[in-house]
């Protein structure tokens, strides 16, 4: 029983991560000095009205001069940040429905490989669903240890018969 409720919690967490993955958009590159790179992607706000974006650089420097801003469809500007830390994350609000852009601006000497991702702000139902798998593998995993403690205690006591 406690290795079916093990895998059955690896099933809802793989499916919690999907629900989130697969609102969001993905995008790796080098950015040479005084360079950018963008990343789009189509927000509604009927469907969530907080987005986030996460800002990843390899070989990360404080001295770094990097800076991000999310485009609303408008052109308008709905967020923007240096980035002091990696991995970097914000949010912004979805106020209208289009194409949202992130903009990376390297103002560092040096070349970066960035990874950026834009998208919705995970809702609840998506983290709840995480957060149950979590739990029915840790149910699981006291399952087999106590199961497992029951037949080794059983095995060891002489037969009296």
């Amino acid at each position: 029983m406690g290795g079916f409720l093990v895998v059955i919690g690896i099933v809802l967490s793989v499916y919690a991560t999907q629900l989130i993955i697969e609102n969001l958009t993905t995008q790796e590159g080098s950015v040479e000095s005084e360079m950018t790179i963008e990343v789009y992607k189509e927000l509604d706000p009927a469907e969530n009205e907080n987005g986030v974006y996460v800002i990843q650089i390899e070989d990360f420097q404080g001295t770094d001069s990097i800076t991000t801003s999310v485009f609303d469809p408008s052109g308008n500007i709905v967020a923007t940040k240096s980035i002091d830390s990696n991995p970097f994350q914000d949010g912004f609000k979805i106020s209208t429905s289009g194409t949202y852009k992130l903009l990376i601006e390297n103002l560092a000497d040096r070349e970066i490989h960035v990874t950026a991702v834009i998208g919705y702000m995970p809702q609840d139902e998506s983290l709840m669903v995480s957060v149950f798998g979590f739990i029915v593998i840790l149910v699981g995993l006291v399952g087999l240890a106590v199961g497992s403690l029951y037949i080794v205690k059983s095995r060891s006591k002489p037969n009296t018969s």
